[in-house]
């Protein structure tokens, strides 16, 4: 991820999705005020659940649940003069084979991989404007003959494949597949972006676990696969092998009193800690679960990494209970406090703010609402995790500014 040196501590910008409202919407978060607003409501393709930018963050490619199942990219109008008056434009829409959960460009940022159900799929990056290209490649996670009759719908995410991630230093691709409680490994050709299967990885909990591995993360080094686990709410570690993921080590994503309450939760999402010019290294990864009714609040935990990317003593983990269950939602995306320059000082390496999604009915009733809220973290042993500005407000009348439900939200700057 690339960030620049610093930016201007007036503005930082956040495109967001939404499971229910039809939109994608542009908004702009102040440090210094610490407030959310919108900048701009942008007629989308159905609901959308995930997003992913290019290196240059001018491009966004979406996921949606919109029928038939279809991919869309985007433009950002990075206005240089004046920051109120960023800009998303739609540059094209393709259809796939079955609703996809997830989407990635890795490096060399010339192919575009997205997973979901019972399909994968593989496009180039269209060079003449940035979107989507051709279909290069569909994986299955299905039997060839099943395909036809298997769910293409959002329902086959519960059960199916729900991302893709990459080890650039080896080469290798990685989709976890909830319902056969896999993690499947993928040998990647850069130059071509197609992938070839070469291994299954199962459970280290057994074969009766129904962990329902959800999304991956892969540490820089490219050694270090992080799994959250859906069913169970683990964070798994493993060393990466050319032949087969070695269990290293679990931590729970909820409290140690909840783990035999675990079907009140359903872990969500994780993402390793941001560099920074002074620390490149990530030295902690963050994990989120959602609650499994609107009464079960949902929880951000940050874990400890060492130098070699290796989870540490659970006992240096710190939590945050979320003011809501997240509803299908918690994503989270992160950005280093310290690129921003802000009146009071240097922010501590490893300072961060946070970006949560709510989908979850009750929050447009709370006392601020939210379908995107902005936490902060200021780093180990300083207070924890604190909410620091929400959106939309129930105050928000206006129909072009309400959004139904937060689905994934990303720093654009």
């Amino acid at each position: 991820m690339q960030y620049n040196a610093s930016v201007s501590s007036t503005t930082l910008h956040i495109l967001s999705g939404s499971f229910r409202s039809l939109s994608l919407f542009l908004l702009a978060f102040s440090p210094i005020h610490r407030s959310l607003s919108l900048i701009q409501t942008i007629d989308a393709f159905g609901p959308h659940q995930y997003l992913a930018t290019n290196a240059r963050k001018d491009r966004v490619y979406a996921t949606s649940w919109a029928l038939p199942p279809a991919l869309s990219s985007w433009e950002i109008d990075r206005n240089e003069d004046n920051e109120n008056a960023w800009a998303v434009y739609h540059l094209n829409t393709v259809p796939i084979t079955a609703t996809s959960s997830y989407i990635i460009l890795p490096p060399p940022y010339t192919h575009i991989y997205s997973a979901g159900g019972p399909t994968g799929e593989v496009h180039t990056v269209d060079s003449s404007h940035g979107g989507f290209g051709a279909k290069l490649q569909q994986l299955l996670f299905v039997s060839e003959n099943e395909l036809e009759q298997a769910d293409k719908t959002r329902v086959a995410l519960r059960y199916g494949s729900h991302g893709v991630e990459f080890s650039i230093a080896l080469g290798l691709a990685f989709i976890p597949v909830l319902g056969t409680d896999s993690i499947e490994a993928y040998k990647w050709d850069r130059s071509t972006g197609l992938l070839t299967h070469i291994y299954s990885s199962l459970s280290p909990r057994g074969p009766n676990a129904h962990d329902g591995p959800r999304h991956v993360k892969i540490h820089p080094n490219g050694k270090i696969l992080y799994c959250v686990t859906e069913h169970t709410n683990f964070l798994d570690s493993y060393l990466i092998t050319p032949t087969s993921l070695v269990y290293l080590s679990s931590q729970p994503i909820i409290p140690d009193s909840l783990l035999s309450e675990q079907s009140r939760f359903r872990g969500d999402t994780l993402l390793l800690s941001p560099p920074t010019p002074s620390n490149p290294t990530p030295n902690s990864i963050w994990a989120t679960t959602r609650g499994s009714k609107h009464s079960d609040k949902g929880w951000v935990s940050v874990f400890k990494l060492n130098v070699e990317g290796r989870l540490v003593s659970a006992d240096e983990t710190e939590r945050y209970e979320t003011l809501t269950s997240g509803g299908k939602a918690h994503a989270i995306d992160l950005y280093p406090k310290a690129l921003v320059r802000e009146t009071g000082g240097q922010s501590k390496d490893g300072a961060v703010w946070i970006l949560l999604t709510d989908d979850s009915d009750t929050a447009a009733s709370l006392e601020g609402g939210g379908g995107v809220r902005v936490l902060e973290w200021d780093g180990w042993s300083t207070g924890g995790v604190k909410e620091v500005a929400n959106w939309p407000t129930p105050s928000a009348q206006h129909v072009k500014e309400r959004m139904e439900g937060g689905s994934h939200a990303l720093w654009l700057d």
